[in-house]
């Protein structure tokens, strides 16, 4: 009885579209979600890459006791507390134990990173794109694979019902088979091959109905919802997806649309970067540095303060020939990254190909399907019309049965692959966006 209202409640929703379903998945699938966070990764290195033009500035608390002569001699000094005493041989080489209190304030201002800082603030801005393109593609994939898993649902309940259909047939067949067995008109192999059919036909009928709770399973797991493969759908499409554009012109488009595309583009472009910083590693780099101290011996006594001021140069004169080495694998990285665009760029045109000769192919298929299935109709009932006349054999009306449900069968396959081919061209193409007022 639980079962029963379970089952009964999940039919009285309203019916799931594909729109609901791909929005759902929007939200609720959690690679997408994942892939999502890629963004906030990306958003925190710009900002690491924009605090290098911004000053360091640091604080420091230190309490140092100590009868080493240099520390004493030094702290002294720093106090202002150096006195001709201190100056006597005896207390230079065994001072007694001295503490320092020392607070100190320091700011650090790179003046000249020879580029560097710019170029790295370059390539954080664009691996931020790179993320987005990453994102986008992400996004993409998800909703063609809630398309292929909300249309294989819809599929698996359509030829569940052409087997029950088949089933019923069956069922017709094996009581005329039977009525003419006991008017004396046929043998009883008759009604045998009958049962036979029948036994067949439910065995298919059993695997359709698995086939529904796998497809069923398949669009909780892609939306990311669990139980939502059992809410009824939106009634199934009747007619084709259209026809795709001149392969040419999709081509093209493809290679302007596409996300992972524009993601490998940025990253060559990022390795591009990379050489620059590499070639820049031969001049110097200009750094103000600023302290300013305070020494005291107890931690609320008198004090002293002193600063300092330096404006420091590092020029590297010699590294072993690893900034030599560094350009070399700088510029490899940028040409390897240039020639995996390419390869992408030629794998993306297969794939719009492939794909457009698929949507055409369904579309042919559907035309021979639509046919079959008008001309087996038609078969079957003028030998079920011959067979109750005793003017046929049993075994032509159970072939034209099975003609029949193949011929249903090829239909809903070759309507429901346009649609399916259409949202895999449109993945091709990257042009797949979802349903209006989905995008993030």
């Amino acid at each position: 009885m639980t079962i029963w209202w379970g089952l009964s409640g999940a039919w009285a929703q309203p019916p799931l579209t594909l729109a609901e379903a791909q929005l759902l998945a929007l939200r609720e699938n959690p690679g997408l979600k994942a892939a999502g966070l890629a963004l906030a990764t990306a958003e925190a290195e710009v900002a690491k890459a924009r605090a290098r033009f911004l000053p360091q500035i640091s604080f420091s608390e230190a309490y140092s006791f100590s009868d080493n002569p240099t520390q004493v001699f030094m702290n002294k000094l720093n106090q202002r507390r150096f006195t001709e005493q201190d100056f006597l041989l005896h207390h230079l080489n065994h001072p007694k134990p001295y503490g320092n209190w020392r607070a100190g304030l320091a700011i650090s201002q790179p003046v000249f990173q020879a580029g560097e800082d710019f170029l790295g603030h370059q390539q954080a801005r664009l691996k931020y794109r790179q993320a987005e393109s990453f994102v986008l593609s992400r996004r993409q994939q998800v909703l063609h694979q809630v398309t292929q898993a909300y249309y294989g649902l819809q599929l698996a309940r359509e030829r569940l019902k052409v087997m029950q259909q088949a089933r019923a047939i069956a069922q017709d067949h094996l009581k005329l088979a039977q009525a003419r067995f006991a008017a004396g008109a046929v043998i009883q192999a008759d009604v045998l091959s009958a049962e036979v059919n029948l036994a067949k036909i439910t065995q298919e009928e059993l695997t359709a109905q698995s086939q529904v709770a796998v497809a069923e399973s398949a669009l909780d797991t892609v939306v990311g919802q669990p139980g939502l493969g059992a809410r009824p759908l939106s009634p199934a499409p009747l007619e084709p997806a259209p026809l795709p554009d001149n392969l040419d012109n999709l081509r093209q488009l493809a290679q302007d649309r596409r996300p992972d595309l524009k993601g490998l583009e940025l990253a060559a472009r990022v390795a591009q970067k990379e050489y620059a910083k590499a070639r820049l590693n031969y001049l110097p780099r200009f750094t103000l540095t600023a302290t300013y101290d305070v020494d005291q011996r107890r931690l609320f006594g008198s004090n002293d303060d002193s600063y300092t001021v330096m404006a420091v140069m590092h020029l590297n004169l010699f590294n072993g020939l690893a900034d030599l080495a560094r350009v070399r694998e700088t510029k490899a990285q940028e040409a390897q990254a240039w020639e995996l665009k390419k390869e992408v760029a030629d794998r993306i045109r297969h794939q719009v190909t492939e794909a457009a000769l698929t949507l055409k192919t369904a579309h042919e298929r559907l035309k021979v399907a639509q046919t079959a299935v008008s001309q087996a109709a038609e078969g079957l009932r003028l030998i079920r019309l011959r067979y109750a006349e005793g003017l046929t054999l049993l075994v032509d009306l159970l072939t034209a049965e099975n003609a029949k449900k193949e011929a249903e069968l090829n239909k809903l396959s070759a309507l429901f692959d346009t649609h399916i081919a259409h949202a895999g061209l449109e993945l091709a193409l990257g042009t797949l966006t979802g349903p209006v007022g989905s995008s993030q």
